[in-house]
């Protein structure tokens, strides 16, 4: 083998690794992506259901105060 195929053969096997690389660092970029929008949906239905079980309380309290008042 030649010096010049040799260096052809090295030159493709960097190629295919890069090209690897290159995906893998694709799928950690959609990987982190989809982590950081579960954890952005995550904190909003979390901020949903505290807002909802305030209101719910606060309700539940109204609704013992009048009770209270009648007796």
């Amino acid at each position: 083998m030649d010096r010049n195929s040799r260096i052809q053969k090295s030159l493709d096997k960097l190629n295919e690794s890069l090209k690897d690389l290159n995906m893998a660092l694709d799928r950690q970029h959609l990987s982190n992506n989809k982590m950081k929008e579960s954890t952005k949906e995550y904190f909003q239905v979390r901020a949903h259901l505290e807002m909802k079980r305030e209101r719910e309380g606060n309700k539940e309290w109204k609704s013992n105060s009048f009770k209270r008042s009648n007796t």
